[in-house]
């Protein structure tokens, strides 16, 4: 077996990935998001994974340690990065969908990922923090990485794709790119959530449909270039503090 795993912190556009992977990999539009897991599982996700074998792409929120279950089958990875900042807003709103931080504003949520530099519940199923995690994956050597940044994802998604495409040996036109990245629009994602939350069928989609009724998506805003400040007074400039140096190390802006 050989694994391609597609590495990323919570909240940073993994899904996203794998939903424009699995267009390329099927040759079509997945009719919905039980094909992209049964296509690209997720680790997590303990019924993705049987039976599971050859060359297949793999989800995984771990930080890579030579612990990582199957990690002596990787042929390569894809790493995804988002900035903090906004990592820490679409937390924000994945945790209320999860009603696990009911006794939490969310200055104090924000204030405690600051400190922690991730969410501490996430650290303890495995993912380390933020700057752990990054760093485990991005300065991985015992074989290929690529990282790629959610904001170039955003920006030229088209362009990214054709990146990862070229990195793990896969060929596509670029109408079938152009085709995969307008399938895997955030509008079309979010009305597939929709959908497979109303109708209480299969799904990977977290949350309810009280969830949905307030406002809260798993494809929540893809928002890059957010601020903090309207959470708290200093947070901006407090998490700068605390990530700017993993930061730079990944070509974002030492002043966030």
């Amino acid at each position: 077996m050989s694994i391609t795993w597609l590495a990323s912190y919570p909240k940073s556009g993994n899904t996203w990935l794998r939903f424009l992977l699995a267009n390329i990999i099927a040759g079509g539009p997945p009719s919905s998001s039980a094909d992209v897991a049964r296509l690209i599982p997720d680790i997590h996700r303990p019924g993705d994974m049987e039976g599971v074998s050859g060359d297949v792409f793999i989800k995984t929120h771990f930080m890579r340690t030579d612990s990582h279950p199957r990690i002596d089958e990787t042929a390569r990875a894809v790493h995804i990065v988002r900035h903090p900042r906004d990592v820490l807003l679409s937390a924000l709103n994945y945790r209320r969908m999860e009603g696990v931080i009911e006794d939490m504003t969310d200055e104090r949520y924000a204030r405690v990922f600051i400190a922690s530099a991730g969410d501490p519940l996430w650290a303890r199923l495995g993912y380390g923090s933020w700057v752990q995690h990054a760093a485990s994956w991005s300065q991985a050597t015992a074989w290929p990485v690529l990282t790629i940044r959610y904001e170039d994802l955003k920006a030229d998604t088209a362009g990214t794709l054709r990146r990862v495409l070229d990195f793990v040996g896969l060929e596509a036109t670029p109408d079938a790119i152009d085709r995969a990245v307008s399938r895997s629009s955030f509008e079309n994602l979010r009305a597939l959530e929709v959908r497979e939350r109303s109708s209480n069928g299969p799904t990977i989609f977290p949350g309810t449909k009280a969830d949905m009724r307030a406002g809260r998506f798993f494809f929540n805003k893809g928002a890059t270039g957010q601020t903090l400040d309207a959470i708290g007074d200093g947070l901006d400039e407090a998490l700068v503090a605390r990530f700017g140096p993993a930061m730079s190390r990944l070509g974002y802006a030492p002043d966030g």
